[in-house]
């Protein structure tokens, strides 16, 4: 039957009553029936003017609380049913608003009719949903929002990001036809543009691994900008901070179910920075379970940390060996070609074009990450523009000249190892066998906190390179060279019978020393 509803996702959560028929007017009393005979509605119009006067009569307020998103409204030639959320609700229209109803259907109709009251399931789940949706936003606003969405229908909504809806704050300029490919970072592009096409068939989850200011972020962001024209697709990019900030306030709100309601509903759900999950034991158990009910009706999730999951600390085994059950992909520092590319392409973006010998002589001078490349580029403009002058390769080598003369060049692990075992007084292959004699500890340890420190190798493949040792080696190693560093430690042993002692700090400095060109 044609229907007229409102919903509404602030209204009081009610309970759900058994599933009922029974009537109440001053008139009549008519209970449905499934099964009899069908009677022909009467016009839309008909009914939208009797929600219109039912409106007008109990005022806003009482509509809002009472009969939005709680109420349908069906009219036949043989009276009025009025389809509600649960008994309480039901019980309560007839008590206070009876009158107020039958006038409103006599007002609409020309006559008087038969009031019918009938428990809708439907309307029940709706309003659950719907008050679900509500605390999460209430919640938002007392947590950290995600990085924005809009309502399901593609609208904007202002209140906050409701997953279930298209990133309206997801930063525009981040999309996948923008972002410049090159040999460091050709795979991750590829993963996400496979993401974009079929969303959770061909691996999940995604797991993008890169350095700070490498581009995770904008294929984070570009996947989801991908996904705008699908207004069905329920969508959100959040950070792990972000994640713990809204699941710590829903336990504090008891709000717990509006925070699973819009994680769990996702078709696809971007968390940048998981490393941040770090130790938190409790938002991990509650992630853990959003995961494998979005895997369990597979939908995706796309994950961005600065380390391979392997290398992660403080994480669930649990969660670890679901990330790299997924595809793991590494994205490094730009060459000097895809550098080129990139601040070409960003001059275009701000709207200042550079001539060629412009950009070589940037490419060559500026190194490091992008968004490096993007402070420099920015720093450049913003001189041509305070001092008046044109964009020439003199003025672009005079801003340049306090940053990064050339790319740094990163020390390899074999040059690492041998400066260890030169100053130590061991042989390499004792470093990457099982001795534990103190002097060969000593290098090994160095040798590992100095290859984090200086090259781009993981935990793992600092391990592998050291003998096939396990990554939480390595990883135990930095930890306690931090310390001994933080606390001042000297450090002692024996070097051709003679007993040495350095500090911690000073020994690592004189190796990094040892290592310069």
């Amino acid at each position: 039957m044609p229907r007229d509803s409102t919903r509404s996702s602030h209204l009081r959560p009610a309970s759900l009553g058994h599933a009922s028929t029974w009537g109440t007017s001053n008139h009549c009393t008519t209970p449905l029936h499934a099964g009899g005979p069908f009677v022909a509605p009467l016009q839309d119009s008909q009914i939208g003017s009797l929600v219109t006067n039912l409106r007008e009569s109990v005022g806003t307020e009482r509509w809002r609380v009472w009969f939005e998103g709680a109420t349908d409204f069906h009219v036949t030639e043989d009276g009025v049913t009025v389809g509600v959320a649960n008994l309480f609700i039901g019980d309560h229209l007839q008590r206070h608003f009876a009158d107020h109803i039958e006038a409103a259907a006599r007002q609409s109709v020309g006559r008087n009719l038969p009031i019918t009251y009938r428990v809708q399931p439907d309307l029940f789940q709706r309003r659950r949903r719907e008050n679900l949706e509500g605390e999460a936003e209430a919640m938002q606003r007392l947590g950290q929002s995600p990085q924005g969405s809009a309502r399901r229908d593609g609208q904007p909504d202002p209140a906050s990001s409701r997953p279930g809806s298209q990133p309206v704050h997801a930063r525009p300029l981040f999309t996948l036809e923008n972002f410049v490919v090159g040999p460091c970072n050709r795979m991750a592009h590829a993963a996400a543009l496979a993401a974009v096409a079929a969303p959770g068939k061909d691996f999940h989850p995604l797991f993008i691994q890169a350095g700070c200011g490498l581009g995770k972020t904008h294929l984070l962001q570009a996947i989801l900008n991908a996904y705008a024209p699908r207004h069905e697709m329920r969508v959100a990019c959040v950070s792990a901070e972000q994640f713990t900030n809204q699941y710590l306030t829903g336990m504090r709100t008891r709000r717990l179910d509006a925070f699973r309601h819009r994680y769990r509903s996702l078709d696809v759900l971007a968390i940048d920075d998981v490393h941040f999950l770090a130790g938190k034991a409790a938002t991990q158990e509650e992630f853990l379970h959003t995961f494998n009910e979005l895997d369990g009706q597979g939908r995706l999730v796309v994950l961005a940390s600065d380390s391979h999951p392997r290398d992660l600390a403080q994480i669930q085994n649990r969660l670890i060996s679901r990330w790299v059950a997924g595809l793991v992909v590494r994205m490094t520092p730009p060459g000097r070609d895809t550098r080129r590319r990139i601040l070409e392409a960003k001059a275009i973006q701000m709207g200042r074009p550079l001539a060629s010998d412009v950009l070589d002589l940037l490419a060559d001078r500026l190194g490091g990450s992008v968004r490096d490349l993007e402070g420099g580029l920015t720093r450049l403009i913003a001189f041509a523009a305070l001092l008046k002058t044109p964009i020439t390769p003199d003025l672009a080598r005079r801003v340049a000249a306090d940053l990064a003369t050339a790319p740094p060049k990163r020390t390899g692990l074999e040059e690492i190892e041998q400066a260890a075992c030169t100053f130590f007084g061991v042989a390499p292959a004792d470093v990457r066998s099982r001795r534990k004699a103190r002097s060969i500890s000593l290098a090994r340890q160095a040798t590992m906190v100095l290859a984090r420190d200086l090259t781009d190798l993981s935990l793992s493949e600092i391990a592998r390179g050291l003998g096939s040792k396990h990554h939480t080696t390595v990883l135990a190693a930095c930890r306690k060279w931090q310390q001994l560093v933080a606390n001042g430690t000297e450090v002692t042993w024996t070097d051709r019978d003679q007993r040495r002692m350095m500090s911690a700090e000073a020994l690592l400095a004189h190796l990094k020393q040892r290592l310069r060109p």
